[in-house]
């Protein structure tokens, strides 16, 4: 198993500093993902161990996109995270009160999307969940 991995994305310096001292307590390993890389694939920031096929298989999958967004909005995506890890780090980020709306677990398909991507697709699935409540 890989090092688990923190990406996070379109947050302010306060907020990311806050998490990422978090993640040192949790042996997390943050990672700052500019706005301008928006469009890198998942599996490369996370450190994939077969960089060429992640390539090859973001393309496809942005080839069948409509055109993207900018990410405009917090997110977080978390990779090769133990169940136990997943549940204590989620929990800690209760405690502090850090709210993140945009949260994802890197899965054998969402590595091959870019940030853009995945954030489009968790705001989707948040406005569905949201007026499902109404």
């Amino acid at each position: 198993m890989n090092e688990a991995t923190l990406l996070i994305y379109h947050m302010n310096p306060a907020r990311e500093a806050m998490l990422s001292a978090l993640c040192r307590a949790h042996k997390i390993k943050p990672v700052h993902i500019p706005d301008s890389q928006g469009k890198v694939p998942i599996g490369l920031l996370t450190g994939a161990a077969d960089p060429m096929k992640v390539i090859y298989e973001s393309g496809l999958r942005l080839s069948k996109q409509t055109a993207g967004q900018l990410i405009d909005e917090e997110m977080i995506v978390m990779a090769d995270f133990s169940e136990s890890l997943f549940l204590s780090f989620l929990n800690e980020l209760r405690q502090v009160s850090l709210r993140i709306d945009l949260k994802a677990v890197m899965t054998d398909e969402n590595r091959y999307w870019n940030g853009e991507m995945l954030q489009k697709e968790l705001k989707k699935e948040r406005a569905a969940f949201l007026s499902a409540r109404k």
